[in-house]
């Protein structure tokens, strides 16, 4: 499963709490590499997608039987190279796009502990929740008015409707 979104929507957050959710082994793994300075260009796909290549494998190793990935993984930027390594596992994801108005994005990023820097390059990519409906089969959900309990009660809602009560239990 890959959890996409614009810097703080609450990917990160949501993969681990979605994780204790799982009644199978289950790891959440974040893409999104902190670096300084962080460009989103195309060495940065790169670096996500030999992370994910790396550490798939470990994690099924482990015994996982669900690894949640989140990170900003869209369309025409790390997407295809993620998917790529997704294919070359034999893994066919699927795609939850979390979404919030700006306003809402802006307010958990500056809640959010780091640098003034760190905040403010953040700020600087809010255009890209504009991006997320175009990842190929998506499944949207908003979490403007969500807490992050809510929205991973929607996404494990989601799970549950496909998988069915034996991979994902009933919240605690």
């Amino acid at each position: 499963m890959v959890v996409t979104g614009a810097p703080g929507v609450g990917k990160t957050r949501l993969g681990h709490q979605l994780v204790t959710r799982y009644s199978v082994p289950a790891a959440a793994m974040d893409c999104d590499p902190v670096v300084h300075p962080y460009d989103g260009g195309e060495e940065i796909y790169d670096l996500m997608a030999s992370a994910l290549r790396a550490a798939v494998p470990v994690y099924q190793d482990w015994g996982a039987r669900v690894v949640v990935v989140t990170g900003v993984v869209l369309a025409g930027r790390a997407y295809d190279r993620l998917h790529k390594v997704f294919e070359e596992l034999g893994a066919d994801p699927v795609y939850y796009g979390l979404r919030a108005e700006e306003e809402a994005l802006a307010a958990r990023i500056e809640n959010d502990a780091g640098g003034r820097h760190f905040i403010e390059g953040r700020l600087a990519e809010l255009y890209l929740d504009a991006e997320v409906p175009d990842v190929p089969g998506v499944r949207l959900i908003d979490t403007t008015h969500l807490t992050l309990m809510e929205a991973v009660d929607a996404v494990a809602a989601l799970e549950r409707a496909e998988l069915g009560p034996r991979w994902l239990g009933t919240p605690a």
